[in-house]
């Protein structure tokens, strides 16, 4: 994702460096990062596309005549979204990309191209690659790529992790930042509008499945003006890669990069039936999207229609057939929102990947269509595109409730390490969306364009986030029951293993898979977890206990010749979370098992003993004294375990450490 800073000044009054805020975007836990060494780019220079024509042998490609500052070169480029008077960055012939690749002349199906335009990819500035690195519109034809850089750096790209769908927008980067620098957000005018008409004779909406499509917003606009966007509009989108194609099209991109919710535009003359019908796609139907290409869909792509044939790929891309152009008169405007997780199958099902599918998927603020729908009416005003109608069509059935937490002051700063003030808290938490509730803990509601704040944890992470991780000092006071000067908890446990193998213990490895019937059995449990798709019928669910791979070790060593035996465990257990908190509980264990004749390691031939639990005993205590502690209590029959036939639970002061007993 990239941002443009002199966009995020537009919420924020900020005056620091391009560098500073992206170290504070850095440390807010949204990985920023500046170009700022261009070196290797030094040969490539800015050009201009002063003329396009088709390729006579290949559909694809397109002959640009490119301006150099001196010369009008031919170059043959794929790339969509090239365009004339566009600015871009041009590597002549013999010069040199990052990777040592040269650049050739070369004829390409019968045509010459002298040069190559280039991706950001291409230049080593990003993995940007889905189409041309375009230029300020101000940049000087044959500056080299560095010189332009060190006057236009203006930009910020922002590796956003899944769940953090509100940064896929200047007004949500902007957002975080004003939390954490204590500024006042300047939000876009989303002013509502008086309504004095009905549109719903004009267009009815309606949708097959609301889990699909919960909410979908939609208006008229009439006697439209399809024309060239004002400059500032233009170099808005030009600022962070997007080329300017019309008024309504730049309108609709910018908003979606301004508050992130994808919008579209439908040529109201060309919906056949005046009808919008949200539905999954049949079986066998064919939609011809805006990319001129002809897609075979199924069941998991969700389609809008107009009541019978596909119109668009919902929250994807529009379709062609119902596309606006320079004769269009009247438009829809739909503004939607539609199930992350049904957009996601529709992606991967058609492998399309768009701007709009990015944030779908990742789930956006189910309140914004309407929002949205608001600033591009004023939008369409300011630059008199058209005429609104009076009215607006929010078909939203059944209304998405926000979900209250409760959180414990005492929590956060157990969590957090330090002393973070309430005041704080409360301040933090509020710049970022939330509606608190004070009482004796905090009752919180997250604002809806955060679908990724369901927890007590998620809402102390955002606190500390906004605090500073750098403002939490380590500490190395910590206190344990082991007294090792190494906090390495796998050098710890090679010293548990050592321990255990110095008393005569064999350590063994099983598998965490079990059949249905081995887990439950060693189970107080009957939720145990099920694979889905198991590998075999014998690695159906994951392992509740360690004793029956050790039992199984048993056997098979018995069954080998092999009767006298000590063997231990160390591996993770499995078990469904409480109701009080939400997955599963992943729990390292360590159990020991016996079974035969012990005999004490002696230069005599000292005679051999059946295990019995003085011996057990015996074993547990110096295993205990080998990593500190002593002073165990050994308590009988504290605990009701099916698979003992008596037990006793091992504490040390008060604090369970686990139990032994003879099995059946």
């Amino acid at each position: 994702m990239k941002i443009s800073y002199s966009w995020i000044k537009d919420f924020l009054d900020i005056n620091l460096t391009i560098d500073e805020v992206a170290e504070t975007l850095t440390m807010l836990g949204l990985e920023a990062e500046i170009s700022t060494n261009f070196d290797e780019l030094k040969e490539i220079i800015v050009g201009e596309i002063q003329a396009i024509k088709k390729h006579p042998n290949a559909d694809r490609l397109n002959i640009c005549k490119v301006f150099d500052g001196v010369n009008t070169l031919p170059v043959i480029c794929g790339a969509n979204n090239v365009s004339k008077g566009i600015k871009i960055a041009f590597s002549p012939v013999d010069s040199v990309l990052p990777g040592n690749f040269k650049i050739k002349e070369a004829k390409i199906r019968g045509e010459i191209s002298k040069g190559m335009i280039c991706s950001e990819r291409e230049l080593g500035i990003s993995d940007e690659h889905d189409g041309i690195m375009i230029l300020d519109e101000n940049a000087i034809c044959g500056q080299s790529l560095p010189d332009y850089f060190s006057t236009n750096n203006d930009l910020i790209t922002l590796d956003i992790t899944p769940n953090r769908a509100d940064c896929f927008s200047h007004l949500g980067v902007a957002r975080d930042l004003a939390a954490k620098l204590h500024l006042n957000l300047n939000e876009p005018d989303f002013s509502t509008l008086p309504i004095s008409s009905n549109i719903s004779s004009m267009i009815e909406i309606n949708m097959d499945d609301i889990k699909d499509c919960p909410r979908y917003v939609g208006g008229i606009i009439q006697n439209v003006k399809i024309k060239e966007s004002p400059d500032w509009l233009k170099k808005k989108l030009e600022s962070i890669g997007i080329r300017s194609i019309n008024n309504l099209v730049d309108i609709s991109n910018y908003v979606m990069m301004e508050m992130g919710q994808p919008t579209h535009f439908f040529d109201l003359d060309k919906i056949k039936n005046k009808k919008i019908l949200v539905r999954r796609a049949r079986d066998g139907e064919k939609i011809t999207t805006l990319d001129e290409i002809e897609r075979s869909v199924n069941s998991n792509v969700m389609l809008i229609t107009d009541g019978e044939s596909p119109i668009a790929v919902a929250g994807i891309m529009g379709g062609f057939d119902s596309a606006i152009n320079e004769n269009t008169k009247n438009v829809l405007i739909e503004c939607a929102y539609f199930n992350p997780a049904t957009i996601r199958k529709s992606s991967k099902t058609l492998n399309m990947i768009t701007d709009a599918s990015k944030r779908f998927e990742r789930g956006v603020d189910y309140n914004a269509p309407v929002l949205a729908f608001w600033r591009i009416v004023h939008l369409i005003d300011e630059l008199n595109c058209g005429e609104w109608i009076p009215d607006i069509m929010d078909t939203y059935p059944e209304k998405i409730e926000t979900n209250e937490i409760v959180l414990k002051k005492k929590l956060i700063n157990e969590i957090a390490g330090v002393n973070i003030p309430n005041d704080f808290v409360v301040k933090t938490l509020s710049s970022l969306g939330c509606r608190i509730y004070e009482k004796d803990d905090l009752n919180c509601s997250p604002p809806s364009w955060r679908p990724d704040l369901t927890r007590d944890i998620d809402l102390i992470e955002e606190v500390i986030r906004v605090y500073g991780y750098d403002n939490i000092k380590s500490s190395n006071n910590y206190t344990s029951i082991m007294n090792f000067d190494d906090f390495d908890p796998h050098h710890n446990l090679d010293k548990i293993n050592n321990s255990l193998i110095g008393l005569g213990f064999y350590q063994v490895f099983n598998n965490s898979l079990q059949t249905k019937e081995e887990a439950y059995f060693y189970s107080n449990k009957k939720d145990l977890i099920e694979m889905k798709n198991p590998l075999s019928d014998k690695m159906t669910h994951l392992r509740y206990s360690l004793i029956h791979g050790l039992m199984q070790n048993i056997e098979h060593n018995v069954n080998n010749g092999i009767h006298d035996l000590m063997l231990f465990e160390h591996g993770n257990t499995f078990s469904y979370s409480d109701s009080k908190r939400l997955g599963i509980d992943e729990v390292q264990t360590l159990t020991g098992i016996l079974h035969g004749n012990y005999q004490e390691k002696s230069v005599h031939n000292s005679k051999s003993k059946a295990f019995d639990y003085f011996i057990l005993k015996g074993l547990i205590i110096s295993f205990f004294k080998k990593i500190g502690i002593k002073d165990l209590h050994f308590i009988e029959n504290e605990m009701d375990i099916k698979y003992f036939t008596y037990s006793y639970s091992i504490k040390y002061k008060n604090e369970m450490l686990g139990y032994m007993g003879l099995l059946f």
